[in-house]
């Protein structure tokens, strides 16, 4: 078997246009490993915000519990004195 050896035939644009695609796939590679970076940066960061919306929702919902007692005390309250 003969080693590969590369023909004075084939143009050197050939070439030159392999490496520019090399070069261009490279670089879409680059511009996803960014896009996925940043997308995990936001995702951490909405994260962050739904677990602070939630602690407040549970802080509301505690105050609405205390607030129906306290009118349901005033009713009976008010009920008892007619």
């Amino acid at each position: 078997m003969e080693n590969w050896h590369l023909s004075r035939n084939v143009p050197i644009a050939l070439f030159l246009a392999l490496v520019v695609q090399a070069v261009s796939v490279s670089g879409a590679f680059t511009k996803v490993e960014v896009g996925v970076a940043e997308n995990a940066k936001d995702i951490v960061a909405l994260n962050q915000s739904v677990l602070f919306l939630d602690d407040r929702q549970r802080e509301h919902e505690v105050r609405l519990a205390r607030m129906d007692e306290n009118i349901i005390h005033i009713r009976e309250l008010l009920e008892s004195q007619q």
